[in-house]
């Protein structure tokens, strides 16, 4: 954990002391969509998502935002200054925030913090075409099979931190919670994974491959 890129920023030697803390509670606007992006966010604890409403009224939630990620990193660097969807509270979450202005400036300063935050990036990166591609499986166990594997390949420990609900799970996955549920209690009892809190340990990523 001490390794991310998160933590190296909430305990930088010389750029900590610029960040503020801020908590919201559950379904709280933090930035409505068209908002300018001046500073960057650190999800300390909890949980954001960027959502958007389709013509028809209906919400499409684009991303999480879970502990120790930072955003809207891709928004910002890709030269847009401005909110695309709206940044709402899932749960009660901390966020520790920075001027856009100093985070820049820690980058250009700070090498090792430019290392570990193209590293962040890239992982980022490879989590969110993973989820597209996890996409094209027509079963919930294949999804939920490419997702484990995409996701330990990340890692490469066999411990998988699982989102901060199954509901949030889901929807990454784009299944219902319910028919999710039933599909992951069955797997665990197939051998294939074994969940403790919120943390599930592979057992069998062979059996997991061969799903595809």
């Amino acid at each position: 954990m001490k390794t991310t890129f998160a933590y190296q920023c909430l305990h930088h030697k010389t750029y900590a002391k610029y960040l503020r803390f801020e908590t919201y509670k559950t379904a709280h606007v933090i930035h409505p969509i068209g908002s300018t992006i001046d500073e960057f966010g650190i999800v300390v604890d909890g949980c954001l998502k960027a959502e958007k409403y389709t013509v028809n009224g209906n919400e499409v939630c684009c991303a999480y935002f879970e502990n120790n990620d930072v955003f809207p990193e891709f928004l910002y660097f890709t030269g847009k200054k401005l909110y695309t969807y709206s940044l709402v509270a899932v749960k009660k979450t901390e966020v520790a925030w920075i001027s856009t202005s100093v985070f820049e400036r820690m980058l250009e300063e700070d090498h090792d913090m430019m290392y570990a935050f193209m590293l962040y990036i890239s992982k980022r990166g490879m989590k969110n075409q993973a989820l597209l591609n996890c996409l094209y499986y027509q079963t919930i166990a294949q999804r939920v099979a490419f997702w484990l594997v995409s996701m330990n390949n990340l890692g490469q420990n066999e411990r998988i931190p699982l989102p901060k609900s199954q509901t949030i799970w889901a929807n990454t996955l784009h299944v219902s919670r319910s028919s999710l549920n039933q599909e992951i209690k069955r797997m665990e009892k197939e051998g294939y994974f074994r969940i403790e809190g919120h943390t599930l340990i592979l057992l069998d990523k062979e059996g997991l491959e061969q799903l595809l």
